[in-house]
Parts: structure tokens; C-alpha cells; sequence
């Protein structure tokens, strides 16, 4: 059953960016009212980390799976949270959002 999560929650979360992008939406875990898009530059960002992110806890689920790692859980929901808040930050580094 593991192992299908391993698959499925990554593919969902994808599924889910790709909808963003082209509906032009910020990501649930990213959204506030003070976050404003001024350039749609954001978007292609957004899906490129998401897809990152996609391929990392994957990869962490893996070896969680695999390796029987005792901080699995903490490494797979770190590295998802990071990555999202790290779109908010790149996005108002390089002024595609304020």
C-alpha cells in the first residue's frame, strides 16, 4: 500500500500544478490575500519547483520505504514544505510577485 502512495500523492500533487499553471492559480500552499502576480513568469516557476518537488519526495519516499528510515516522514513533509515556500521567495526575488 506504501508504495502506491510513493506513485499516487506525487502524480496528484503534479496533476494539481499543471491545473495551476495553465488556469494561471497559485498553489494552495503558497496563497494569501498579500501575494499579488505581477508577472506570469511566477506560474512557469511554480511548475518547475513543483515538479522538483515531485521528483524529491518521490525519491524520499523511496528510500524511506526502502531504507526504513526512522525520520522519513519529517525529511518527506521538510523538503515539501521548503520547496513550496522556496517558490514564494524566488517569485518575489526576481519581482514576478510582491
Amino acid at each position: 500500500m506504501f508504495k502506491i502512495l510513493i506513485i499516487v500523492n506525487p502524480l496528484l500533487f503534479l496533476m494539481y500544478n499543471i491545473m495551476c499553471h495553465f488556469k494561471k492559480r497559485i498553489i494552495y500552499t503558497i496563497k494569501s490575500k498579500n501575494f499579488i502576480i505581477i508577472n506570469d513568469k511566477f506560474f512557469n516557476i511554480q511548475l518547475l519547483l513543483s515538479f522538483i518537488n515531485c521528483i524529491l519526495i518521490s525519491i524520499i519516499a523511496y528510500l524511506w520505504e526502502s531504507l526504513n528510515l526512522q525520520f522519513g516522514l519529517a525529511l518527506y513533509l521538510g523538503v515539501f514544505w521548503t520547496i513550496n515556500y522556496l517558490i514564494k521567495g524566488i517569485a518575489i526575488f526576481k519581482k514576478y510577485a510582491k
